[in-house]
C-alpha cells in the first residue's frame, strides 16, 4: 500500500503540476493501491483544496519548514498497513506508466530494496539518477534505468518510493538537512544500510530551479553551499579534498564574473571548512 505526500512552497494546488496531474490520473484510473495523498502546504497562505480525489488530505504549516520536517509529518501519519510513502516536489508532472510501473515493481521487489525511483529529466538533460562518486554529476555516465544499485548513486526526492520500515529504521529524515542535500543524504544512508536503489524504466519530467542561475537568490545560494559542505564534510567523506578544491574555483569563478555578494558567500563557507575541517 502507497501513502504520497506533495509539499508546496507559495504555490495552490491548482498551479501544482504534481497535484493537476496525479489528481487527473485518478479520475481516469482508479489506483487502489494508493491510499492517501497528503499535500503539505508550507506556503503563508492557507488554500485548502477543492474538487480533488477523495484520497487527497490537506495540512498547512504556518511557518516554511522545508521538506524534512513535512516529509517526517507524512511518514508519522502513515498506517500500519502502509508499505512505501512516496515524497513529491511540486512541479513534477506525473504519468500512468509511472504509478503502473512503480506498482509492479514494489510488489516483486526484495526486501534489501528500500527505494524505488523513476528517471527524472529537466527538459533533455537526467537529473536522477546520477553519479554520487564524483563532484561533477551530469558531466559523467549516467546512471541508467531498469537497475538495481547499492552503491554510488543519487535520486532525487520527488517521484521516489521509500519503504516505511526503512524509514523508520533510520529514525525519518534528517533535520540536519531541511531541503537542500536531504536527497544526497538519504542515498548516501540507504548505501551505508547496506540497501539497494530500483530504478524503474519510466521517465519524469521534473524542473531542478539549481539549474537556472537565474533562479537562485542570495540566501538560497547561501543555504545550498551551507548545506553543502555540511555533507561533504560529515557524510561523504572521500570526496572532502576534492570538494575544497572545487568550492576555491567556484568561488573565484563567481569573482571574475562579478557576483561579488556569492563570491563572498563561498569564499566564507571555503576558508571556514579549510581552518576548522582535516580530512
Amino acid at each position: 500500500m502507497f501513502e504520497l505526500v506533495v509539499v508546496l512552497y507559495q504555490m495552490t494546488y491548482l498551479e501544482s503540476s504534481t497535484i493537476t496531474s496525479l489528481n487527473k490520473l485518478l479520475a481516469s484510473e482508479t489506483f487502489p493501491e494508493i491510499k492517501k495523498i497528503l499535500i503539505f502546504d508550507n506556503s503563508k497562505q492557507v488554500n485548502e483544496p477543492e474538487g480533488l480525489d477523495r484520497r487527497f488530505n490537506y495540512h498547512h504549516s504556518p511557518s516554511n519548514v522545508g521538506l524534512a520536517q513535512a516529509y517526517n509529518y507524512a511518514l508519522s501519519q502513515c498506517s500500519d498497513e502502509t508499505d512505501w510513502l512516496v515524497t513529491l516536489d511540486q512541479d513534477t508532472i506525473l504519468t500512468k506508466e509511472y504509478l503502473q510501473e512503480l506498482i509492479k515493481t514494489s510488489l516483486e521487489s526484495a526486501e534489501t530494496i528500500v527505494a524505488i525511483a523513476p528517471v527524472i529529466k529537466d527538459q533533455k538533460q537526467q537529473i536522477s539518477p546520477v553519479r554520487s562518486d564524483t563532484l561533477r554529476p551530469l558531466h559523467s555516465t549516467l546512471p541508467q534505468g531498469n537497475q538495481t544499485y547499492s552503491q554510488d548513486i543519487m535520486v532525487i526526492n520527488s517521484a521516489t518510493a521509500l519503504r516505511v520500515s526503512f524509514l523508520q529504521e533510520i529514525g525519518g529524515y534528517n533535520l540536519d538537512f531541511p531541503l537542500d542535500y536531504l536527497d544526497h543524504w538519504l542515498s548516501w544512508e540507504i548505501f551505508e544500510y547496506q540497501k539497494d536503489i530500483q530504478i524503474l524504466k519510466v521517465s519524469l519530467a521534473h524542473s531542478l530551479s539549481v539549474l537556472h542561475n537565474s533562479e537562485l537568490t542570495v540566501s538560497r545560494y547561501k543555504t545550498i553551499l551551507k548545506n553543502e559542505a555540511m555533507f561533504y564534510t560529515k557524510y561523504q567523506k572521500k570526496l572532502l579534498k576534492d570538494y575544497k578544491k572545487q568550492l576555491f574555483i567556484r568561488s573565484l569563478k563567481q569573482l571574475f564574473l562579478g557576483r561579488f555578494t556569492f563570491f563572498k558567500i563561498a569564499i566564507t563557507i571555503f576558508l571556514k571548512d579549510a581552518l576548522d575541517k582535516t580530512d
